[in-house]
């Protein structure tokens, strides 16, 4: 590890624990911090209201997620078109470490991503606002804080930044499996459970054709058997 990597470690976890800090002190004085309020709670109401934070972007994302999950639902095609459609900047560093095994699939859902060393989990929007995890809730579901701390949304776009310069596009990635559209469609059919001849109707293919795309999947995930596949998917698909 070189000594810059050495530095970029120190900084996400400086970061981390920065952010952790702040969050428990929001919340031990009743959520009065107008720098660090509670944005959702729960998987579902916290992807739903990304959207919002899309509409209010102007200009720029700075995205860095260590881990990245698989919707077999594709909810991640509307906000990414609307992004596209808008000429916005920026795009998600993820992980190739904790991504290996499905990368293949993250490459559909989001081809202008990129992987890099990513350490730390957070979204920073025009530089002004940042969205960072928080600490599961008494219910245990997850949690995500909207930061507008200056200090913290800037050192997110720095550790973005200085990532990048080490980083790869993502269809750059060695030994990466490339998958079509029809084909991610199949596995997300799959996933939802739905069998060979169903998914050829659903997209008007021949059950062999869904034959052969299924093999292509179970190169992608790195796998023989579809009992494998289940068991990867289930692992890191988002739940619905």
């Amino acid at each position: 590890m070189t000594e810059e990597r050495k530095s970029l470690t120190e900084r996400s976890w400086d970061l981390r624990l920065a952010v952790q800090r702040r969050i428990a002190e929001a919340a031990e004085g009743g959520y009065e911090d107008p720098g660090m309020k509670l944005f959702g709670v729960g998987i579902s109401t916290i992807n739903t209201r990304l959207g919002q934070l899309e509409r209010a972007t102007r200009s720029i994302v700075h995205n860095l997620q260590p881990r990245m999950l698989f919707d077999p639902l594709r909810r991640e095609r509307a906000v990414n078109q609307r992004w596209w459609a808008r000429g916005l900047e920026g795009h998600v560093i993820a992980s190739g470490v904790n991504n290996a095994q499905h990368m293949a699939l993250l490459a559909v859902c989001h081809p202008d991503a990129w992987v890099g060393e990513v350490e730390l989990s957070g979204l920073a929007i025009d530089e002004r606002l940042a969205l960072f995890p928080g600490p599961l809730s008494v219910q245990g579901q997850p949690t995500a804080w909207l930061c507008s701390h200056p200090d913290l949304v800037a050192e997110l776009c720095g550790l973005w930044t200085e990532i990048k310069r080490e980083a790869m596009p993502i269809h750059d990635v060695p030994g990466l499996v490339r998958l079509t559209e029809r084909q991610l469609t199949t596995v997300s059919l799959l996933s939802q459970g739905h069998k060979d001849a169903t998914i050829a109707r659903l997209q008007g293919v021949s059950p062999r054709t869904v034959t052969s795309d299924v093999g292509r999947i179970l190169d992608a995930l790195g796998v023989g058997t579809r009992w494998e596949a289940g068991i990867v998917l289930g692992r890191v698909s988002m739940p619905a």
